[in-house]
């Protein structure tokens, strides 16, 4: 009789344990969801192109905390907005998730100019490009060493090796003429892109002109269907020279069909080809 009783009472204990068990787990699993907002999950809004005040002192941004983690330089964008955030636009986070921006810089990145002069016109612009500077123009004066480079210089100013530029800055290039003024030939340009163009001419001692842009002046989307002075299997202009070009937008363009009314050759065909190739 005792046995039996303390036997109920053992299973008694162990039935209450149970229960309390069950209902502690089950409260710690409602009180976690609480605590990490289970499920309760918002979109994160496109930043890009705003400032960080706007958005801290926006009640729609609330939800959020933000950090800018890095700053870079773009020449074509608001300096002091949003470049870049993570998590991206469209995700799906908690409230009060933070969020990393990448901003653009509020005053650009110099770079010193590398030592150019005596060098060919194709390595200066390798050496250019690596530092970010870019070519705007291309001139000649009188000297012995064809295309090797005399001056630099910067808005009309000589400038010299070990100068500070904003990165992304264009300087022109004075060249010498080589023993005599040679004629050149022009490059066909049509179906290439602005910067194709700028690319071919100066590699042909040429430089860009005028530009008309006949459906918008977006570079991505335009293409060169004309060019003056036009394409010539023959010297025919001097070195330096400028080219004008004129753009359409290649959506609404047959490139292709127009080239064949040029010069229905597949060598020209697969040039152009291969620098749509390179450009990607």
């Amino acid at each position: 009789m005792f046995k039996t009783l303390i036997s109920k009472k053992l299973y008694v204990n162990l039935l209450i344990i149970i229960i309390l068990s069950i209902v502690i787990l089950i409260g710690s699993v409602y009180s976690l969801n609480s605590f990490t907002r289970h499920g309760e999950e918002i979109e994160v809004p496109n930043l890009s192109g705003f400032y960080l005040n706007e958005i801290q002192d926006d009640p729609l941004y609330s939800n959020f905390k933000f950090t800018v983690t890095d700053s870079i330089f773009n020449k074509n964008a608001e300096r002091g907005s949003i470049f870049t955030q993570s998590p991206a636009a469209g995700s799906m986070v908690k409230k009060g998730r933070n969020v990393y921006l990448t901003v653009i810089a509020m005053m650009p990145e110099m770079v010193c100019l590398p030592e150019l002069k005596d060098l060919s016109l194709r390595s200066a612009k390798s050496k250019l490009q690596t530092y970010g500077i870019e070519i705007l123009k291309l001139s000649y004066i009188p000297d012995i060493a064809k295309n090797a480079v005399m001056e630099v210089k910067y808005n009309d100013e000589e400038i010299f090796a070990g100068d500070k530029l904003e990165k992304g800055s264009g300087v022109e290039l004075v060249l010498g003429l080589g023993a005599q003024r040679e004629l050149i030939m022009v490059p066909l340009l049509i179906g290439m892109t602005h910067s194709q163009a700028e690319n071919e001419l100066h590699l042909a001692s040429l430089n860009i002109g005028e530009e008309f842009f006949e459906e918008g002046d977006d570079e991505s989307t335009v293409r060169i269907y004309r060019q003056s002075p036009n394409y010539s299997d023959k010297p025919t202009v001097q070195q330096g020279q400028k080219i004008q070009l004129y753009y359409k937008s290649d959506k609404n363009f047959d490139f292709d069909k127009h080239l064949k009314t040029i010069l229905p050759s597949n060598t020209i065909t697969d040039s152009l080809i291969n620098h749509d190739n390179l450009d990607e």
